[in-house]
């Protein structure tokens, strides 16, 4: 069980900006179904000063050791008595002491469908230009996918997949003449548009059902559990 009868303590990390960190701070539940706790960027940025919450800046490029960076990452958050984690627009991979930390309870939103399958079987679309790399690949839509994040990049049990997001026609008639610079302007656009659109949304629905959870008494929230098979 992830927490017991109290409002869910969440951190959001983030890189140079936390897309979707607005629809979380501004929705009408915030506060009283479940609390962002605090903002940890890697980045030294005014934009968050504003968000109302706690912004520590915490960046990797002092420590030879990823690990060693996300240990005090860890004890950070155990500072302000984190229940889970969101990452929006984390550009870091995350290693043991965090995932050891909160194990099933680190979710991130990927800008890709990560049910579709290569014919290997594998997520088609992982890593930092997955977006790009579905516009190139011929794909007429994309979507955004919330997922738990685990020791394998982009390889986690997904919690939800957003609305499709039709690709422009104008692409193919750039792949057509081989205008790499134009497809790589439209790519990113195209994640924006996503990330503007669907990420904010998609994490408060998870957060709420976190919430709900945590009103539900121990036994049964056991029992639900383990009967919908959820990481959270």
């Amino acid at each position: 069980m992830l927490i017991d009868f109290r409002t869910p303590r969440v951190a959001v990390l983030c890189s140079k900006r936390a897309p979707g960190l607005d629809d979380l701070l501004s929705h009408p539940d915030f506060r009283t179904m479940y609390d962002v706790a605090c903002v940890v960027t890697t980045e030294n940025t005014a934009v968050l000063e504003d968000s109302g919450v706690p912004v520590i800046h915490h960046s990797p490029r002092a420590f030879d050791v990823r690990a060693e960076f996300d240990a005090i990452t860890v004890q950070m958050l155990q500072q302000f008595d984190v229940d889970a984690v969101v990452l929006l627009g984390y550009i870091y991979i995350l290693t043991a002491p965090m995932l050891d930390a909160f194990p099933g309870r680190i979710l991130n939103v990927h800008d890709a469908d990560l049910t579709l399958l290569g014919s290997d079987g594998r997520r088609r679309y992982t890593g930092l230009h997955s977006t790009r790399d579905a516009i190139l690949a011929g794909e007429r839509e994309t979507r955004s996918t919330l997922h738990v994040v685990t020791e394998e990049v982009d390889a986690g049990p997904i919690l939800a997949v957003s609305e499709p997001f039709p690709v422009a026609p104008l692409v193919a008639d750039a792949l057509a003449c081989g205008a790499l610079d134009m497809i790589r302007a439209y790519a990113y656009a195209h994640r924006e548009w996503m990330m503007r659109r669907c990420w904010g949304p998609m994490v408060v629905a998870e957060l709420e059902k976190l919430a709900c959870s945590a009103a539900v008494p121990a036994a049964g929230r056991e029992a639900s559990r383990l009967a919908s098979g959820a990481t959270l």
